[in-house]
């Protein structure tokens, strides 16, 4: 089963999630029991471990009316987090990828048109 380009970046957030899961969840238990946390935890929580950018920009590719346009659209920084949701999404976005290189091979160079004869 292939899976499209979107649903990639919905696996690489999943992934992502999983990955900060652990360590968010400590640090934000001693935060709402008050204890002092880390500048390093603190820029940590407000940076990799918010995935509130890549939930965002999944939903307005959802909301485009094609994704390739969509991606077109987003600027260089968007651009970026759409690149690492595709990392975090590991062997699948490799695989896919891979299949549309093939596909791509498996095209004729040369697009030959019917040459019709006409009397000299």
């Amino acid at each position: 089963m292939a899976l499209s380009s979107l649903n990639i970046l919905k696996k690489g957030l999943e992934k992502l999630k999983n990955a900060v899961k652990d360590r968010k969840q400590k640090l934000e238990v001693s935060l709402a029991e008050k204890r002092a946390i880390s500048t390093v935890d603190k820029q940590w929580l407000d940076n990799e471990a918010n995935t509130v950018d890549e939930k965002h920009i999944i939903n307005m590719l959802e909301d485009a009316s094609d994704y390739e346009r969509g991606v077109a659209k987003l600027d260089d920084k968007v651009k970026a987090v759409v690149m690492k949701l595709k990392e975090w999404a590991g062997g699948i976005a490799h695989k896919v990828a891979d299949a549309l290189r093939k596909r791509k091979c498996m095209r004729p160079l040369f697009k030959f048109e019917s040459i019709t004869h006409q009397p000299i």
